[in-house]
């Protein structure tokens, strides 16, 4: 819209309301105030109008209904067009009759749509004296809306700019730099200072400085192209930096007119590149001097693609002889299958290895170990294959197993023995103690048909003696009996051993056990562990009189330690002992290459500490 320029004649004005009229002049103002857009009005200090517009007339009419004629009294048009945004117009008046001229924006609310107007009060003199107001109030709210996207785009592209990673230069003709995005501070540190005026190549790295020649080179000469190119720059602490961008010549672009550069830091990029090269050496370092055999297969094929030295050591073929081989060539004749049937699968993370049977250029056969994984070998899925020859670990084995047949002989002969053992203790038993409490038991029997004063004596203690027999006897029947429990452990087949006794015992049992290994060991040694500590239990309750028996099964390493204390009468170990039960523990530990130790004296208690090597 356009601001009429009537309130601003003060010529206009004196020849509509000085004593002097011009018709002409007079018929060009009225057409020009009828046709200007917006209000536009003119009133005299009675504030009554002088001239209103066709545009105000209509307005005030179809809001308040009144006709305006000059030498009304003026109305505030604009509090008819929103009634909550009313001007003080008496004051806005009364400044500008004292020579002050009034310019503002005024905001309404019309329809529940913002409009803006632009009102100006200008005073019209005559002499020194105010004579008049010219008024007038353009709505300019289309042109507010164009301010505001264009303001709103410039703060989009200022913040793309200064929260952009990338970096914007702008040079003149000569690589005068006169423009650096902020980024430059965020990303090299450099402050608008550091680069203002001066040259582009002042921050390049001299390994870049003839890239960097050449490219302002191309960009004079070929200024419709534009150039990617990398550089090697400093940062504002000296540190070498890598950054990528584009170059193009806009000197002959109105509103820029520079040689413009947009970089970004590819510093990091640049460091993860240099690892994949040294990852690559290293890994043709490791391939090619790897001394374990090392091959890749085609994952269709199984075509050879690559074999290291160790590979051509082994197999006695050269490098072009294997790469016109498939894997299966190598296999021996009875292992020709399809070697995809046999290779782990590509997700299986575990890879496990295959034994194969290979055979060398010169026709010797071998048992190698494989182990396969799936690779991308220069964009093609393939096989890494390894290969490491065990023949002699085979043949090992297989000695190996020879002598595993000949252990478990020995193993049978022992066992055998153990069992002739413990016959030869039943037997002593039965001997050594049933026997003879019988043969007590008939002496007191005699005793009494001899001796007619002693029948009742003889007759209960003969009772007495066979009740102990018989009492022996299910004890020794219930120790044959009690077992170690596979199916519940060693642990728990002792508690319910010790458990058993604290019933039947007034002494304290305790047990500690500490092996981790339980799972692992042989069944026999935890039988024979078992029997151990029951054969000591029932030593202790017939011979010690003890008040506390601590029993202590530790792991240690390889050694598995059972110990068994007891506070009871002791004994000496140099003197022969008549009972079988120590012997028995003896015969079972030695059964398992173990060894006792007892420490024990009269009155002081017995400790006994069985250990086995596992």
């Amino acid at each position: 819209m356009q601001t009429s320029s009537v309130s601003h004649s003060e010529i206009t004005m004196q020849a509509t309301i000085g004593p002097k009229r011009n018709a002409t002049a007079a018929a060009i103002l009225n057409g020009v105030i009828e046709n200007t857009e917006g209000y536009t009005w003119i009133i005299d200090k009675s504030l009554q109008y002088i001239v209103c517009n066709l545009h105000l007339r209509n307005t005030i009419k179809q809001l308040s209904g009144r006709e305006v004629l000059p030498g009304d009294e003026v109305i505030d048009c604009l509090g008819l067009l929103d009634p909550t945004q009313q001007l003080p117009w008496s004051a806005i008046y009364l400044e500008a009759f004292n020579g002050t001229a009034q310019r503002f924006t005024h905001q309404l609310s019309i329809q529940e749509k913002t409009v803006f107007f632009n009102i100006t009060v200008t005073p019209v003199w005559e002499d020194d004296t105010v004579i008049a107001l010219s008024c007038s109030a353009q709505d300019i709210t289309e042109r507010k809306k164009a301010e505001e996207a264009l303001r709103q785009s410039e703060l989009k592209f200022r913040s793309l700019i200064e929260n952009s990673t990338d970096i914007i230069t702008m040079a003149n003709a000569e690589g005068n730099i006169f423009y650096g995005s902020p980024s430059s501070k965020t990303v090299f540190g450099y402050e608008e200072a550091d680069y203002m005026g001066r040259h582009v190549c002042s921050f390049i790295h001299p390994d870049s400085l003839p890239s960097m020649g050449d490219l302002l080179q191309n960009l004079i000469q070929h200024p419709e192209k534009v150039y990617t190119i990398d550089l090697k720059v400093f940062d504002k602490q000296g540190n070498e930096r890598w950054v990528q961008g584009l170059a193009s010549n806009m000197l002959q672009r109105s509103g820029i007119n520079a040689l413009v550069g947009n970089y970004r830091d590819i510093t990091e990029r640049k460091k993860a590149e240099e690892l994949i090269k040294e990852s690559e050496y290293l890994y043709k370092n490791l391939f090619y001097n790897s001394p374990l055999p090392i091959g890749v297969c085609d994952a269709e094929t199984m075509q050879f693609l690559d074999v290291n030295e160790a590979t051509i050591q082994l197999y006695g073929y050269s490098r072009k002889e294997f790469m016109q081989m498939r894997s299966m060539d190598i296999l021996s004749p009875d292992e020709q299958v399809d070697l995809q049937q046999v290779l782990p699968k590509v997700d299986n993370p575990n890879h496990p290895s295959i034994l194969r049977r290979h055979v060398k250029k010169n026709g010797e056969t071998i048992f190698v170990e494989v182990w396969a994984h799936a690779i991308n070998y220069k964009g093609r899925n393939a096989w890494l294959i390894l290969a490491s020859d065990i023949t002699e670990k085979i043949e090992l084995q297989n000695q190996l197993v020879e002598k595993e047949i000949q252990r478990q002989q020995e193993v049978t002969k022992a066992v055998i023995d153990a069992q002739e053992k413990e016959r030869a203790t039943l037997g002593r038993e039965l001997h050594d103690n049933i026997s003879q409490m019988l043969g007590t038991a008939k002496l007191y029997l005699n005793c009494a048909q001899d001796t007619p004063g002693l029948t009742n004596d003889m007759i209960t203690r003969s009772r007495d003696t066979i009740s102990d027999v018989v009492e022996e006897i299910r004890r020794l029947s219930k120790s044959m009996i009690e077992t170690f429990d596979e199916a519940v452990g060693l642990e728990l087949s002792l508690n319910e051993l010790i458990q058993k006794v604290r019933l039947a015992q007034p002494f304290t049992l305790s047990l500690y056990f500490a092996v981790p290994d339980e799972p692992q060991l042989d069944d026999k040694l935890k039988m024979t562990i078992f029997r151990i500590v029951q054969e000591q239990l029932n030593n202790t309750i017939k011979y010690a009189n003890a008040t506390e028996v601590q029993i202590a099964i530790v792991q240690k390493n390889r050694q598995l330690l059972i110990t068994i204390a007891d506070d009871g009468n002791g004994f000496d170990t140099t003197q022969k002992r008549k009972g079988i039960g120590i012997t028995n523990i003896i015969s079972r530990a030695e059964l398992f290459n173990g060894r006792v130790t007892i420490e024990s004296a009269p009155g002081r208690g017995c400790r006994m500490q069985v250990s086995f090597t596992i």
